[in-house]
């Protein structure tokens, strides 16, 4: 009998093994998704962080599937704001590392799109904006970045 550890480590190689580089049209689609993560960050910043209770409120009211409310309702509501600033700090981390090089890019991209996937059952079909989102990231997976945004800005 294999163990769990014996089969992870041939698929989480594979997820890491070298691609040929990325070209024109990659980096600026990998700007643009960083530029998405940044945006969203700014976004609870400014809209869901001073009224991050009641925003979680309404979402668990009016979005998320049975169950997820629940949980919205019990564990996130009462500690809305520090799981706000967290949540910031997360897409801004995300951004950071689909904006810098080598296998940073590779883990922002993977755990973007574990989140994206994760948002589902909490924003129901709103979470259908984020399909095409999750199809970029596979595509930008396909290939290696050694150039960050500072050095794309550079040239």
């Amino acid at each position: 009998m294999t163990s769990t550890a014996t089969t992870l480590t041939p698929r989480l190689a594979r997820l890491l093994a070298p691609r040929p580089t990325a070209g024109t049209w990659r980096n600026a689609a990998r700007l643009g998704f960083g530029g998405f993560f940044l945006a969203m960050a700014t976004y609870n910043t400014t809209v869901t962080l001073p009224n991050a209770a009641e925003t979680y409120k309404n979402i668990a009211d009016e979005l998320a599937w049975p169950g997820f409310d629940w949980l919205l309702l019990h564990l996130v509501v009462p500690a809305a704001v520090p799981l706000a600033v967290l949540l910031i700090a997360f897409e801004a981390g995300l951004a950071v590392l689909v904006l810098s090089t080598g296998r940073r890019v590779r883990l922002g991209l993977l755990t973007a799109i574990a989140f994206m996937v994760g948002l589902a059952p909490l924003m129901s079909w709103y979470e259908l904006a984020n399909v095409p989102l999750v199809a970029l990231a596979l595509l930008l997976l396909r290939r290696d970045y050694h150039r960050s945004l500072l050095d794309l800005g550079r040239r």
